[in-house]
């Protein structure tokens, strides 16, 4: 019989080296420091599951309130029940106060479970499905390099007199235009800096622009800035205005020093392909009710 996974909650600096050694062998193409890993999965607030063979680290789960934030289990160990002793440990923890599990949840890391790109085309993840899991909805996380970035050098013609340029995130013109393209948005924009695509003197398209670190896509090296909120009032789209607006607004962002832009949970990731963009993680998201 195998021993139950010991739990920590707060965890010193060689525990988190540790799991971070097996993060990355599990998820080799994020490349997070230490400091990076640690503030994204907010980990020392979080309790953690671990099992160990022969003194080494082998599989962690990591839980937050009723969210499975993290599972690793190392490949050399994988189909000998180690992943599913994990998850189950973590579902009783969570079960004492919650009446239902979410993958990933409001993390900084992941805010779904990490899929291959087949399985998100599927809307499919068998290791949780088969343990009573529920997928609906998924997303992917984008990069976009800005060292070699130019708007110019992509074919994007915009219909009409369309001007670019940035407008102040707490203008009533922008938040009628958000309330009229995303209502649920309007809180986002307090303050923000906002860069916009005008038409005829009105508010076209929007995004937001800000300094993101660290971030799914940090590297330690490239300074990652991102766009995010981006949207089309309904009356002018389908005319290039809001993809030439993402692709300025990344412009500024590399005058700004940034290295990397970051475009967060988006599920229109061929639409920022044909800029150069490149899906870094693709995640669904899934739940479980308990009993």
């Amino acid at each position: 019989m195998r021993k139950r996974p010991r739990i920590f909650r707060l965890l010193n600096k060689e525990l988190c080296m540790g799991y971070l050694e097996l993060f990355g062998d599990c998820y080799p193409e994020l490349q997070l420091n230490r400091g990076m890993f640690v503030q994204l999965l907010d980990i020392g607030g979080c309790t953690v599951f671990e099992h160990k063979e022969n003194g080494d680290i082998v599989g962690f789960a990591v839980v937050k309130d009723n969210s499975l934030r993290l599972i690793c289990v190392s490949e050399k160990y994988r189909r000998q029940g180690i992943g599913s002793e994990l998850l189950a440990q973590a579902e009783e923890h969570i079960g004492k106060e919650h009446s239902e599990v979410i993958l990933g949840g409001a993390s900084g890391l992941f805010i779904g479970a990490p899929v291959s790109k087949e399985n998100f085309d599927k809307r499919s993840f068998p290791f949780f499905e088969k343990r009573g899991y529920v997928f609906d909805d998924g997303c992917a996380e984008m990069e976009l390099l800005l060292d070699d970035f130019s708007a110019s050098e992509h074919d994007l013609p915009v219909a009409g007199n369309v001007t670019f340029g940035y407008i102040d995130g707490t203008s009533e013109a922008l938040k009628k235009a958000v309330e009229e393209t995303v209502p649920d948005w309007v809180q986002y924009f307090g303050g923000s800096k906002v860069f916009c695509g005008f038409c005829g003197g009105e508010i076209a398209s929007f995004c937001i622009t800000e300094e993101w670190e660290p971030s799914v896509v940090s590297d330690g090296v490239h300074r990652t800035g991102a766009v995010g909120c981006v949207g089309t009032v309904p009356r002018f789209r389908r005319q290039g205005i809001g993809l030439k607006m993402v692709a300025l607004a990344a412009e500024e962002l590399k005058k700004q020093g940034f290295g990397k832009c970051f475009i967060h949970h988006t599920g229109v990731y061929d639409w920022y392909e044909k800029i150069g963009c490149r899906t870094v993680l693709w995640e669904l998201f899934g739940k479980k009710a308990l009993s």
